[in-house]
């Protein structure tokens, strides 16, 4: 699989940067070391110096003082024997660090070659002193050969021998170090070119493989890509090296082939829209024939009332002009014409409140006044109109409400409507000697009042159609047909601004009940 070659490329190669840095950095540190070793090697090489200048000059301060024997000679050995001493500890403090970092051999001859210059020095000291006593002792001649035999053969033979073999020693281990630290720059410098070597051919090697192995794939999907992009979704990727590029061919190709699936059915359901887009215009073209047809219905509608308007009116003006230009009538003959006049007015105001309903009906923007009010007082004031109404056809109406107030947030003129059109239905449509009743009730923050008639009821396959416009119940129409079927769907659309509910159930020759229902608000 492409992915696990990939792999095996990204681990070589970083086993290869990693190897590389370890090489160098062990170089480094081998260089770090041999360095330090050189330098430590010239340090115990300057001390060693430093001690011979500073032990022959001490020495000689000891033979000028046995010689002039002055107060000066005693302050210039004192001083030069504390220079020795001082000298002689760095060197022992070089030779204790240097030996940390060399073999047990070396450590071993660098402290005993300390420990001889330390035990010359005090043997040292010691022959300078028993010559001091010689002298004092007033044997001049035998501190003199005394003092010329430590010369010879301690200083000359023994001391000096010793500083050489230590100088030596420090040079040969500074060259050593240095030789050493060469050859390890050298053999790094091998290595680090013979390692980029090998992984820049590595890196040839598996970029060529890599891209030998990925051309075709990518060939072949660009390809696939290209037909797809130019429409051609019946193309097809053939590709089966059973790597990722062979999963995504395989996925390539089921893509295609949704697409494909699915361009089917976009063409299918352009042709289904196409054709419901036919119906729907046959349709609305039906709709706007019976738009027409009522515009026309309308038309004539308010051409017949407006002469039905125009007669009684001219009826009316006639019965008053020949009644005023009687002079000698009788009572009666008033009375007649009177009573024509009244009828004829009656009629007139029906018409009037027929184009009041029909305006109300097709505006529907309504203007509301709100305010708080008493939800028992204004079902009360109803009531009354309602048995004015209710009294020629010998009905009775009865209400039934709480006796504190029933507060609700509401248009008066507009809730006293509802009312109205409620109970003119009720009086209209129920039997004489009938009963009307009113019952408010409160729960929860609802309010409730039903009005209930023993009228011609409705039909139950007209009661869901009775708050639709121009909507009359076939026994409605058979009883009077002075309606238009506006004032239901009216008192349906004033509770609907107050954020309440109508509803009816009735049946057939048994009367019917309106329900109305509305939110209750603070008495504060």
């Amino acid at each position: 699989m492409f992915r696990f070659r990939l792999a095996i490329v990204i681990v070589v190669s970083f086993c290869f940067v990693l190897f590389l840095g370890i090489a160098l950095y062990w170089g480094a540190n081998q260089v770090a070391g041999h360095f330090q070793r050189s330098q430590m090697a010239y340090d115990a090489f300057d001390h060693y110096e430093k001690l011979s200048q500073e032990a022959y000059r001490h020495f000689k301060q000891r033979m000028d003082r046995q010689i002039t024997d002055s107060p000066a000679a005693d302050t210039g050995v004192e001083s030069s024997k504390q220079r020795l001493y001082e000298a002689m500890q760095e060197l022992r403090n070089t030779a204790v660090a240097e030996s940390h970092g060399e073999d047990r051999q070396d450590k071993s001859a660098e402290l005993e070659r300390v420990a001889h210059f330390t035990a010359f020095l005090d043997a040292g000291e010691y022959r300078f002193d028993e010559v001091e006593r010689l002298r004092q002792q007033g044997k001049n001649e035998l501190a003199v050969k005394a003092l010329s035999k430590f010369s010879e053969e301690e200083i000359d033979g023994k001391f000096q021998p010793l500083i050489d073999a230590a100088i030596d020693a420090e040079r040969e281990k500074a060259g050593k170090a240095k030789q050493e630290m060469e050859d390890l720059v050298a053999q790094s410098r091998w290595v680090a070119i013979l390692a980029s070597l090998i992984a820049a051919i590595f890196s040839l090697l598996s970029g060529a493989l890599l891209f030998r192995g990925v051309k075709k794939p990518i060939e072949a999907l660009m390809k696939g890509t290209d037909e797809i992009a130019s429409g051609n979704l019946d193309y097809r990727i053939a590709l089966d090296t059973g790597d990722e590029f062979g999963y995504l061919a395989s996925h390539f190709n089921q893509m295609a082939q949704e697409l494909e699936l699915q361009q089917n059915k976009l063409r299918e359901g352009r042709l289904v829209l196409e054709k419901r887009v036919a119906e729907r215009t046959v349709e609305l073209h039906q709709l706007n024939e019976e738009l027409k047809r009522m515009d026309n219905e309308r038309r004539e509608f308010l051409a017949d009332i407006s002469h039905e308007l125009r007669t009684p009116i001219t009826v009316i003006r006639g019965e008053a002009e020949v009644t005023l230009r009687g002079k000698d009538r009788e009572t009666e003959e008033y009375k007649d014409a009177l009573h024509r006049i009244v009828e004829l007015s009656m009629q007139l105001g029906k018409y009037v409140n027929d184009l009041l309903f029909l305006a109300r009906a097709e505006t529907a923007n309504l203007q509301f006044e709100w305010e708080r009010l008493d939800l028992v007082e204004l079902l009360s004031a109803a009531v009354e109109n309602f048995q004015v109404m209710a009294e020629e056809e010998s009905m009775s109406v009865s209400l039934d409400a709480p006796e504190g107030p029933v507060w609700v947030r509401g248009d008066k003129q507009r809730l006293r409507q509802v009312l109205f059109i409620l109970g003119d239905n009720a009086c209209r449509y129920s039997n004489p000697g009938g009963r009307i009743a009113v019952a408010l009730q409160v729960d929860g923050g609802i309010a409730s009042f039903s009005l209930s008639d023993q009228g011609i009821g409705i039909p139950e396959e007209d009661l869901e159609r009775i708050f639709d416009r121009h909507f009359r119940s076939k026994n409605a129409l058979a009883s009077r047909d002075d309606g238009k079927g506006l004032g239901l769907p009216m008192a349906k659309s004033i509770l609907k601004a107050h954020g309440g509910s109508i509803t009816a159930a009735s049946s057939e020759n048994s009367g019917s009940t309106f329900t109305v229902v509305l939110p209750l608000v603070s008495p504060d």
